[in-house]
């Protein structure tokens, strides 16, 4: 689980990196305000999903240091 969380926020990084690039190259194409806040939004999703995924492995260590203590 903890690994699927941070895969997507990896994926969701990428995604995020690619519209900018996108902006950057194509800005007669393109809405480029509008991809900023596409690629926003995506990195806010990505340090949610870290954050889940940091949430969880502190939840299994302190579940395994208490099943020791």
């Amino acid at each position: 689980m903890i690994r699927r969380l941070l895969d997507e926020a990896v994926g969701r990084e990428v995604h995020a990196d690619a519209l900018v690039d996108l902006a950057m190259r194509r800005p007669g194409d393109v809405h480029v305000p509008t991809l900023r806040v596409l690629a926003r939004s995506q990195r806010i999703r990505a340090m949610e999903l870290r954050g889940n995924a940091a949430a969880l492995l502190r939840g299994a260590f302190a579940g395994g240091q208490s099943e020791r203590g």
